[in-house]
């Protein structure tokens, strides 16, 4: 009992400075902070208060361009030593304290362990009113064999940079959670056993998707899945060639893994695959039957094929294009939007490319019809390119350098390069293909496009 004793004056308080708007003999948290058992690092520019059972850090934003102010309250309850039989219910209570959330339907969740073995879960709530206030929540609830804590970050009119500024602080913050004396702050670092494959596979993913539109795409994607021998795996192709960076930079993309079984005693083989499945560091674990073979790899019935690099300094020679459109249509209204990107690369080391987005919308809503249409060109580049590993680097006329993932799906045949992480398919005869797409997507992978 000693959790809901304790957090429901916390909670009361929380909701008070919201609507009041202000915290008073606060002072900058940009240092590491501790309460019991419980150490984390607050997030910079932030104020901080102590409060009962926990911590309060708060920032605040001018008004924006409509004359919105905007804030954001992150609130520390814990550490509290419970048995983790009662981690759900904890869970649910801390987001039932704030009036209004609970009766919300998670719009995200997730749920697994953290790097240092500890129950992770978290959700995210919207909208809710505070007072006259709209406000979202993001619940996180950590829970090792001895203790507990929970993080609550309600959002106050936030939009675009500001959100994200926001979220981005509170993963930082939740991902340098400890718990226990022996616990770090998140990192991928594989443990002895862990690894025993090596190399870039890919399997084709096709299927049917809803759009924002209210229409539905056919996507057809190359996966990509690069397994490093340390136990380190990574969804995206590391654009640097190194892999321990990639996932310290980016660790939603990665994840790590482990090969059981095999041989005439060890039963049959399989895959532990542990993913980042958000910006908290929730790792997911799925073990999956696995079989090898010289040319690649069939995990859960799915074949991966093996993908070589590209050899140093191949050069190409054709017109390949990336085309995206999707459209739909609601009862008062209908929208679409369409990009295309063209890059034609010579034996000769040179490239060039261009493209274009296009997007319009229609409402019938007020008794008129209305419309909107909007389309940028994108400037013509050119320059020269280098394929290094499964990359290729464009230097442009004007001296600036991209570096983007190269490979090639199909082994042998250069008819679709996957660039950036977008499907480019080869023109017949060296033109740039036309077309376009009507209610239904049927090009690339629906992606933004990054090159």
């Amino acid at each position: 009992m000693i959790f809901r004793r304790t957090l429901r004056p916390a909670l009361v308080a929380l909701v008070a400075l919201a609507i009041e708007g202000s915290i008073a003999a606060s002072a900058a948290a940009t240092e590491p902070r501790s309460i019991g058992a419980l150490h984390f690092d607050a997030p910079e520019g932030w104020t901080a208060k102590s409060v009962t059972s926990g911590l309060i850090l708060e920032k605040q934003f001018p008004a924006d361009a409509e004359n919105r102010k905007g804030g954001a309250m992150i609130h520390v309850l814990g550490p509290f030593a419970e048995p983790q039989a009662a981690f759900d219910r904890n869970f649910d209570t801390t987001v039932g304290m704030i009036k209004g959330f609970a009766e919300e339907d998670p719009m995200l969740k997730a749920a697994g362990t953290t790097s240092n073995g500890h129950r992770i879960r978290s959700d995210y709530r919207c909208c809710a009113s505070i007072g006259s206030v709209s406000a979202g929540l993001r619940t996180v609830g950590i829970a090792s064999q001895r203790n507990q804590a929970f993080f609550s970050l309600v959002d106050f009119q936030l939009r675009d940079e500001r959100q994200d500024e926001v979220e981005a602080a509170f993963a930082s913050m939740i991902r340098s959670v400890r718990l226990e004396p022996t616990d770090k702050p998140f990192a991928l670092v594989p443990a002895s056993g862990y690894g025993g494959l090596d190399g870039v596979f890919t399997h084709l993913d096709t299927g049917v998707m809803p759009n924002a539109f209210g229409g539905t795409d056919f996507y057809s994607d190359s996966k990509i899945t690069v397994f490093d021998p340390s136990g380190l795996f990574s969804t995206e192709l590391p654009e640097t060639g190194d892999i321990q960076a990639h996932c310290r930079a980016t660790p939603t993309d990665c994840g790590l893994y482990k090969v059981t079984g095999g041989g005439f005693f060890g039963g049959a083989r399989q895959i532990e695959m542990r993913e980042v499945a958000d910006e908290f560091g929730t790792l997911e674990a799925e073990t999956k039957p696995l079989e090898q073979s010289s040319g690649g790899l069939t995990i859960d019935g799915t074949v991966h094929s093996r993908v070589p690099p590209p050899p140093a300094g191949t050069p190409f020679d054709g017109t390949w294009r990336y085309f995206y459109a999707s459209s739909g249509m609601m009862a008062t209204s209908s929208g679409s939007v369409a990009v295309e990107r063209i890059l034609t690369l010579s034996r000769n080391g040179r490239f060039e490319r261009s493209g274009f987005t296009g997007a319009s919308s229609t409402s019938d809503a007020g008794g008129g019809t209305s419309g909107v249409t909007v389309s940028n060109q994108r400037p013509s580049a050119s320059g020269r390119y280098r394929v290094d590993g499964y990359a290729i680097v464009l230097t442009g006329d004007d001296g600036q350098t991209e570096r983007l993932s190269l490979f090639a799906p199909d082994e042998g045949s250069d008819d679709l390069l996957v660039i950036g992480g977008n499907n480019y398919l080869k023109a017949e005869g060296g033109e740039a293909p036309s077309g376009g797409s009507s209610s239904s997507s049927t090009s690339s992978t629906p992606k933004r496009p990054r090159s």
